[in-house]
């Protein structure tokens, strides 16, 4: 049986908070189509780094929500057809428009498609039709697993042992990033379905934060916002941007770290791994102040945040074919990567015909089933 629902308005300004960063992500991530590094690919690595705790702020509201609504005991039934409902559809109807969208482009710029069937579902099973939607096949997974994860997390609770679930969240995802799982080969070709099959347990310390966040919330309120808090955390937020800009310039542009950082040397890996998470806690907690004060205030800004927190679900979705078709179309008038103008201006651009498309398709019958609730 699901527990009585508390209704918290910051939530859909944090929701707000992880799909702009999500945007921010797939627009900063054209620096790697620069050839060097100069401030503007400097700019825009510091802003991808950054931006990257979208995904876990989304996994850590669910689980908040989820523990809101189902700390309980949990009709199986009925959670399961909620669940599955609110997010099979949308992501089947958004796979098959991406994948379509994918093969007509393949028509327009002369380049090659794999159609074979088999292909076909084993993207459909992984996420694979489009860059963004493996976040489904990992949500849709929690989702399964939740029930499991709450018997847990209430057998840990009970003997007052939670931080030692979220240690052993923390260390799982540690080592599941550290040792990847190997690729194996489905018709005489390698692929990481295991990588895909196990992906929430990269990402169960963020779920379990948030249930127990939502546990302790009142607790932690009293504790939230104060200005020594807040900058405390700038310090600790600069240098691990900075660590991020160092493990992009490493990547993408080849820059070896050790003649900037000596001591780093082999363990440069391990490290960024390991802080990685708690760099993103940081963040977590900047956002729940900011959704704090912007809450008392009431601004227009807050009411903005939260029109688009409400409809982050159909943004997510939709977002990537309108960015995609900007970054077609710019280049052609020699607007590109390498302008100051183009990752502000794209940004914009794509967070507005976004947010339009979305308020258009709510308007649809059974809207739901395309883009998610938007209340």
């Amino acid at each position: 049986m699901a527990n009585r629902v508390r209704y918290f308005d910051e939530i859909n300004i944090l929701r707000a908070f992880a799909i702009l960063a999500v945007i921010s992500i797939h627009v900063s991530t054209y620096f790697t189509q620069m050839s060097t590094i100069n401030l503007l690919a400097t700019v825009d690595m510091a802003i991808d780094a950054f931006s990257h705790f979208a995904v876990p702020l989304f996994i850590a509201i669910s689980g908040f929500v989820l523990y809101n609504k189902y700390s309980g005991t949990i009709d199986l039934k009925k959670f399961y057809e909620k669940r599955l409902k609110s997010t099979l559809p949308p992501y089947l109807i958004f796979s098959t428009f991406y994948l379509a969208m994918t093969y007509i482009g393949s028509i327009v710029l002369a380049k090659s498609v794999n159609l074979d069937i088999p292909h076909i579902i084993y993207r459909y099973a992984t996420g694979g039709c489009f860059y963004h939607l493996w976040f489904f096949v990992l949500i849709i997974q929690l989702y399964l697993l939740y029930p499991a994860i709450l018997w847990i997390y209430r057998s840990f609770e009970s003997r007052g042992r939670v931080f030692e679930l979220l240690l052993a969240s923390f260390l799982i995802g540690v080592i599941y990033r550290l040792c990847p799982l190997p690729d194996v080969f489905i018709l005489g070709v390698a692929t990481p379905i295991l990588g895909v099959a196990t992906k929430f347990m990269g990402y169960l310390f963020y779920f379990i934060l948030g249930m127990v966040v939502r546990s302790r919330y009142d607790e932690l309120l009293l504790k939230s916002g104060s200005n020594t808090s807040l900058c405390c955390m700038s310090v600790p937020l600069l240098c691990c941007t900075i660590l991020g800009v160092f493990e992009y310039a490493r990547e993408y542009f080849k820059i070896d770290i050790t003649s900037i950082m000596p001591f780093a040397g082999q363990y440069w890996h391990g490290l960024t791994v390991a802080i990685t998470p708690l760099y993103y806690v940081v963040i977590f907690a900047l956002c729940f102040s900011i959704s704090l004060h912007l809450l008392s205030s009431k601004t227009v800004i807050f009411k903005l945040l939260e029109k688009i927190g409400h409809y982050s679900f159909g943004i997510y979705l939709v977002h990537a074919f309108i960015l995609y078709m900007l970054v077609l179309v710019f280049p052609k008038f020699g607007f590109d990567w390498n302008n100051w103008f183009f990752y502000p201006l794209t940004f914009c651009l794509t967070l507005i015909l976004s947010y339009i498309s979305v308020e258009i398709l709510q308007k649809i019958p059974y809207s739901t089933y395309i883009i998610g609730s938007t209340r």
